[in-house]
C-alpha cells in the first residue's frame, strides 16, 4: 500500500505599518483602459502536487491596508475598468492527488479600505468599477482525482477593524454608456474549504 509523503509547511506573519496602493489614471480618449491598485498586508500560498500538505499558519496585522485608484477618461472608446483590492491577511492552500492538513489563524486589528474613482464624460463602450476590502481571507483544498484526498480543516479568524469598500463613478451622459457595471465588497472574515476525490 502506497502512503503518499508529507509536506509541512509553517508560515508566521506579522505586519506592524501601513500598506498602501495608488493608481491614478487620466485618458482624453480611452480604448481598453483597465486600472487596478492591491495591497495585501499578509499573504501566503501553499501547494503541493503528490504528497499531502501539512500546513500550520498564523498571520497577524496591525497597520492599514489601503488600496486607493482614480480613472479618468474624457470620451470612452471601449472598455473603461477600475479596480481596488485591499486585504489584511490571506491564506490560498491546497494539495493535488493527497489530502491537505490546515490550520490557519488569522487576527486582523488595522482598517482595511478599498476605494475606486471612476470619472467620464462621453463616448460609447463598457465602464466597469470594482472595490474589494477583506479583513481575513482563508481558502484550502484538496482533489484526489480518483484517489482518497481527505481535508482536515482548522480555521480561526478575528477582526477586529472597520472594513470599508466604496465605488463612485461620475458621468456626464449616463446614455453613451453600452453597459455599466459597479460593484463594493466589505468582508470581515471569509473561508471556503472544499475536497473533491
Amino acid at each position: 500500500t502506497w502512503t503518499a509523503p508529507t509536506s509541512t509547511v509553517l508560515n508566521g506573519q506579522i505586519n506592524l505599518n501601513t500598506v498602501i496602493s495608488d493608481v491614478k489614471v487620466v485618458y482624453d480618449d480611452g480604448a481598453g483602459v483597465d486600472a487596478t491598485a492591491a495591497s495585501f498586508a499578509n499573504d501566503f500560498t501553499a501547494a503541493t502536487r503528490g504528497s499531502t500538505l501539512d500546513l500550520t499558519s498564523t498571520q497577524t496585522n496591525d497597520g492599514q491596508v489601503k488600496a486607493k485608484v482614480d480613472v479618468t477618461v474624457d470620451t470612452i472608446d471601449g472598455y473603461v475598468g477600475a479596480n481596488s483590492v485591499a486585504i489584511g491577511n490571506k491564506v490560498l492552500a491546497g494539495s493535488n492527488f493527497t489530502g491537505s492538513n490546515l490550520s490557519i489563524e488569522q487576527n486582523n486589528n488595522a482598517k482595511v479600505t478599498a476605494t475606486t474613482n471612476l470619472t467620464t464624460s462621453d463616448g460609447w463602450g463598457q465602464v466597469h468599477g470594482s472595490a474589494t476590502a477583506i479583513g481575513n481571507s482563508a481558502h484550502g483544498a484538496s482533489a484526489g482525482y480518483g484517489n482518497p484526498a481527505p481535508l482536515n480543516a482548522k480555521n480561526n479568524q478575528t477582526n477586529n477593524a472597520n472594513i470599508k469598500a466604496s465605488v463612485n463613478l461620475k458621468t456626464d451622459n449616463t446614455n453613451h454608456a453600452a453597459f455599466t457595471s459597479i460593484q463594493a465588497t466589505a468582508i470581515g472574515n471569509t473561508a471556503t474549504y472544499g475536497s473533491d476525490w
